[in-house]
């Protein structure tokens, strides 16, 4: 028998089972305002008062987010801490870049990421680790555009925060009534019954995702397939067969219960205040790590404890122990185009239209942001910004077929939007199909580890994974 569709008299039941859905924003898997780039061997200092350098002598290899909240709870207790980066600035994969337009850099330029990314404001982690008002967040709208092709845009979004949009939600068409009763129950079980971080811990034992929603709990395929999927496989960039449903669990209660913004500087802000009062070495890459030693070309340098904090294919070739070097990969294509966009309001779009069989292991466009309708500084006067962001990267020329789709999707020629930049990550995020308890911050080499490798890939994660290195070290020394 088919399942009955929304009609308007279900407003309250929509309400309460939309709000841990739609709260979010699509965004991953993620400049140059505080931290000055310095040639190798050269040391960063911030402005800040070190504390005296009495404390024990602690490396830090990595300036990526795990490292820079390692390093800065080691600061923060005494330690003499130097961080160790091979590239030219901190941040690891959270980057961004100033990007002019083409041939017309008169115009002014563009704020781009280094991969779409956004800041999920209610990660426990995020509220420990960060002073929110100087990053001057601005937040997307907590809902979504579905792109259904040739033009069929639907929205759907929450209409307890955003009721302007409660009409279009109910006439999306996309959800049951048994989905919604789900969905609801779902959402009381995390109320009522379950930690944040309860998901992850029963992380051992949970489904992948693609099973978790369409057996479990048993939603309708039209749901997931033109939701919940394109919703999914743009936060995580790698399809839902391959996700855990226990990171599905966490991030959307996150979702639900925050906003998901922009620092008005980009991204880059969250490093750059991480590093505030760190000695970091930039240009410096570390060639072999052991317990109390690190080397530098030739050079041995010994501390009290040396942490790992390299992304996963790095840290696995220094401590072959960790192991499980896969990861997923991704493409963010940025592009300049005259105001206004095909959406004018601050929600990602995404591509809802049906996959088949061959998208799974193939390059997929999974959804289009605009961030400069959230923050004005992403892109000057008179111009929007695309970011375009495909699931897999071969690092080829795909141009043709990226404006192919993308018109397909809108309905409209794109003629005039002009390319600025695309960022091939062949490595975008840690698998999820591994283990994703969070491991032992201390490697049986006697090497501290942190990063998103060493739990569920988030920033939250990274963070979180820092701060416990951090503790761990201070720990062992104490008992020395």
């Amino acid at each position: 028998m088919p399942r009955a569709k929304i009609r308007p008299k279900w407003i309250c039941c929509v309400a309460l089972a939309f709000y841990p859905l739609t709260a979010w924003v699509a965004g991953r898997p993620t400049e140059r305002h505080f931290v000055q780039t310095l040639p190798m061997r050269h040391a960063m200092k911030a402005s800040a008062q070190q504390p005296e350098a009495s404390g024990w002598r602690v490396a830090v290899v990595g300036a990526g987010v795990a490292g820079l909240v390692c390093a800065r709870s080691l600061h923060r207790s005494g330690c003499r801490v130097e961080v160790f980066e091979a590239a030219d600035g901190v941040g690891g994969r959270v980057r961004s870049d100033r990007v002019p337009l083409p041939g017309e850099p008169e115009q002014g330029s563009f704020l781009l990421d280094r991969g779409f990314q956004i800041l999920i404001e209610a990660y426990p982690e995020v509220k420990r680790q960060l002073d929110l008002k100087p990053l001057a967040l601005r937040s997307f709208a907590p809902g979504a555009v579905l792109a259904f092709g040739q033009g069929q845009l639907r929205v759907v979004a929450d209409p307890l925060r955003s009721p302007r949009y409660l009409w279009k939600t109910l006439t999306s068409n996309i959800c049951s009534i048994q989905d919604l009763w789900q969905l609801l129950l779902l959402r009381l079980k995390q109320l009522l019954f379950e930690s944040p971080y309860t998901p992850l811990e029963e992380a051992d034992v949970a489904p992948n995702t693609e099973e978790f929603l369409c057996r479990k709990l048993q939603l309708s395929s039209e749901l997931v397939n033109r939701f919940l999927r394109p919703f999914f496989e743009a936060i995580y960039v790698t399809p839902l067969v391959r996700q855990s449903s226990a990171c599905f669990r966490f991030v959307l209660r996150m979702l639900a219960e925050g906003s998901t913004s922009l620092p008005d500087r980009g991204m880059q802000a969250v490093p750059d205040q991480l590093a505030e009062g760190l000695s970091i070495h930039l240009g410096s890459p570390v060639a072999e790590v052991r317990a109390r030693q690190l080397r530098l070309g030739d050079d041995w340098r010994d501390f009290d404890a040396v942490v790992l904090a390299a992304e996963l294919p790095q840290a696995s070739q220094l401590v072959p122990e960790i192991g499980g070097r896969k990861g997923t990969s991704s493409c963010t294509w940025y592009f300049a185009l005259p105001s206004p966009p095909p959406v004018t309001e601050p929600l990602i779009v995404l591509n809802s239209t049906l996959q088949k069989a061959a998208d799974e292991d193939g390059m997929r466009l999974v959804d289009v942001a605009f961030p400069s309708l959230v923050q004005p500084t992403y892109a000057p006067a008179g111009w929007d910004l695309a970011a375009v962001t495909v699931r897999g990267s071969d690092g080829g020329d795909k141009e043709g077929w990226l404006r192919s789709e993308l018109e397909g999707l809108f309905g409209r020629s794109l003629q005039d939007w002009k390319l600025l930049r695309v960022y091939h990550l062949s490595f975008h995020q840690p698998s999820q199909q591994r283990p994703l308890r969070p491991r032992e911050p201390r490697s049986t080499s006697g090497v501290y580890l942190c990063g998103d490798h060493c739990a569920e890939p988030t920033l939250d994660s990274a963070m979180r994974s820092g701060r416990l290195a951090a503790e761990a070290v201070l720990k062992d020394l104490e008992n020395q």
